[in-house]
């Protein structure tokens, strides 16, 4: 098909020993004619231009981290230190500076012995306020699993969970009512935990002191209480005394207690409690004993 393939050999045309300089111009290899290669220098407008370039760039960069994190390092802070909660979406918890009353001897209404006025005074902190509803979208965040227990969807849905800070202070108000100066007048009245009996009333008790420790150990104050001279008129002498009222940077509370009061789940003679809840599924963990 194809036609055979013959060895031919190759001849070679010598080149002329002729200079080239001598030949006409039209005689000359087209390469002649090509112009020396030069290194391309970048100019200064070139340079200038990226330095502009990357220095905007730059700005814009420290712009933005200056609207998220340095212009509100309280947000930052709030975000970087603590479990996400959805109050971080809907509330501002800025810091503000307070200083502690931290007086010995002036008490305050917090401080009053067993009574309604002092009962009202920590009413009002939330320590009574009902569970709350976190949102579906929310939950895993918020560090809630998704067989814990939700509100049915005839109520809104969402998963019952309560603020841990007024869950604290609800046990610091339980161990103000179990001091042995207020104990008697709240075991006698036998309302909340004290309506439970005295062997389940003291593991309520301790349960909320050792939940306080632990708080108080992870969030540890390292803040420094300085001394002051102090000299009781009946001695001739002044004596350090410890200063406790010191000035502490504090998250807004009340913005944290106003937004647990609005997200309260409806008190129990306001719904059917038998339809409240969302029943659990197959699979769901179901305890035999009290974590």
């Amino acid at each position: 098909m194809f036609g055979r393939l013959v060895n031919k050999p190759i001849r070679f045309t010598p080149l002329s020993q002729k200079d080239d300089s001598e030949a006409p111009l039209s005689s000359r290899s087209s390469l002649d004619t090509v112009p020396p290669l030069r290194t391309r220098v970048p100019s200064w407008c070139a340079i200038s231009a990226l330095v502009i370039t990357s220095s905007c760039l730059t700005g814009l960069l420290g712009m933005w981290a200056g609207t998220h994190w340095l212009l509100n390092p309280d947000k930052f802070c709030i975000k970087y230190t603590s479990q996400y909660s959805p109050i971080l979406k809907e509330s501002d918890l800025g810091y503000e500076v307070i200083r502690f009353n931290g007086s010995l001897l002036k008490a305050n209404v917090f401080r009053q012995p067993a009574g309604p006025e002092v009962d009202a005074a920590w009413e009002s902190l939330g320590v009574d306020y009902r569970s709350v509803a976190i949102p579906p979208d929310q939950a895993a965040q918020s560090g809630i699993l998704p067989d814990q227990v939700k509100v049915s969807q005839k109520y809104g849905g969402g998963f019952v969970a309560n603020v841990e800070g007024l869950h604290q202070l609800h046990c610091l108000n339980l161990l103000r009512k179990s001091l042995y100066y207020n104990f008697d007048h709240y075991h006698a009245l036998g309302k909340g935990p004290f309506a439970n009996s005295d062997h389940v009333l003291q593991y309520h008790v301790t349960h909320c002191l050792d939940i306080i420790r632990q708080q108080l150990m992870c969030s540890i104050d390292i803040g420094v209480l300085g001394q002051v001279w102090f000299q009781p008129p009946s001695s001739p002498f002044a004596e350090p005394y410890v200063d406790f009222n010191t000035r502490h940077k504090c998250r807004n509370f009340d913005a944290v207690r106003a937004w647990a009061d609005a997200h309260q789940i409806p008190p129990p003679e306001a719904v059917n409690m038998e339809e409240f809840y969302e029943e659990p599924k197959e699979g769901d963990t179901i305890y035999s004993v009290i974590p």
